[in-house]
């Protein structure tokens, strides 16, 4: 039986999907179809005080074509990763002054047919021994059709509720930047051909305390002007106590060229801490300076060779006009040479004979 037990439990694990730190909706995809259980609120933030009881009132769902009949178990979970998934814990080990197991008083089992909605209130104990600082977990709520119960299959759908509790006391809100940093894609650069440009903002929680910075990336040309002033952490997600989140917000949509300045503002806590960092980054279209080059060069190349073809032409015209200018000058030289001797011919008496006798013609 136990060996039954194993993989019902990896199936259930299988489709139970958390996203995010944020409201949004959970969902739990079937083996065989895109369908699952509809929670609202999925995420619940609470300040409270040690030794007080609380109610959280959700709404569940049953999205699927069939009825199933829901039980629900409690679970810590710490951060996955730098996405700020959660990470669900099975065999918490964490006391109860810390661990929120046995905060959620137990729900009854309940059935919801195809489409059918349900109100459930879930109490809360916050023990009096419970320590200052931010407690985390998630009511999960797993749904199988009646007739599977009794046949030994697993799990069919599972989805959560997270709660993000904070307990009074000696709070330490402490908030650290790790990194700020230019990328493409998901890889850091500091040198870009164009847009669009991904500038990564690293947030280390240092505190006891859940924390959600907020403000914005303001990045600025070489001369200092505005370029753009972009968002972080709009949603306002939430880093857990000893865990890094990365943040991303994408420059877009603009020309840019030369070196550019990151300056990150962000705000937290209960008393408006302030976290605060720079880096600087290269836009150089490199592939269209060198089109507009080669442009450029073909463009000289072309009125080289113009300036080229024009310049023989007008070299031979000159040559031309020179050639027809000294054979008319040579004319002019050979006429001027013959007109003495046509001069001299002009008035050289000419005789005639008429009737033997001599006539001299002046």
């Amino acid at each position: 039986m136990e060996s039954r037990k194993l993989p019902r439990i990896l199936l259930g694990l299988a489709v139970f999907v958390l996203v995010g730190l944020s409201p949004v909706t959970v969902h739990a995809v079937d083996s065989s179809s895109e369908k699952g259980i509809g929670i609202s609120p999925s995420l619940v933030e609470l300040n409270a005080t040690r030794g007080n009881v609380y109610e959280v009132t959700l709404k569940i769902t049953n999205v699927t074509p069939t009825d199933l009949v829901y039980e629900s178990s409690t679970n810590d979970f710490t951060s996955a990763d730098e996405s700020g998934s959660p990470h669900v814990v099975l065999n918490s080990t964490t006391p109860s002054s810390a661990s929120i197991i046995k905060w959620v008083a137990p729900i009854p089992k309940f059935t919801l047919k195809s489409h059918q909605e349900k109100v459930i209130t879930a109490q809360i104990i916050v023990p009096a021994n419970a320590e200052p600082g931010g407690h985390y977990g998630v009511i999960r709520f797993s749904g199988q059709p009646p007739e599977l119960k009794t046949s030994g299959v697993g799990l069919s759908f599972s989805a959560g509720l997270l709660l993000l509790i904070r307990v009074d006391g000696n709070i330490a809100e402490k908030a650290s930047l790790v990194s700020l940093f230019s990328a493409a894609g998901a890889n850091e650069s500091w040198f870009f051909e164009s847009s669009p440009i991904n500038l990564v903002t690293r947030i280390q929680n240092q505190g006891n305390v859940h924390v959600k910075p907020t403000g914005s990336i303001e990045v600025r040309d070489m001369f200092g002007n505005l370029v753009a002033t972009l968002p972080v952490n709009a949603d306002k997600n939430n880093i857990l106590p000893d865990s890094i989140r990365r943040f991303e917000s994408k420059l877009d949509g603009i020309w840019m060229m030369g070196r550019y300045t990151a300056t990150v503002m962000l705000g937290y806590g209960t008393n408006g801490q302030v976290i605060s960092g720079t880096t600087s980054f290269w836009v150089v279209p490199y592939r269209l300076i060198l089109a507009i080059l080669a442009v450029i060069g073909l463009i000289v190349f072309i009125l080289n060779r113009i300036a080229k073809v024009y310049n023989k032409r007008v070299v031979e015209r000159v040559k031309r006009e020179i050639e027809l200018a000294n054979k008319q000058q040579q004319e002019e030289r050979a006429i001027h040479e013959l007109t003495p001797e046509i001069k001299a011919v002009e008035t050289k008496p000419i005789e005639v004979k008429k009737d033997h006798k001599k006539i001299k013609i002046q």
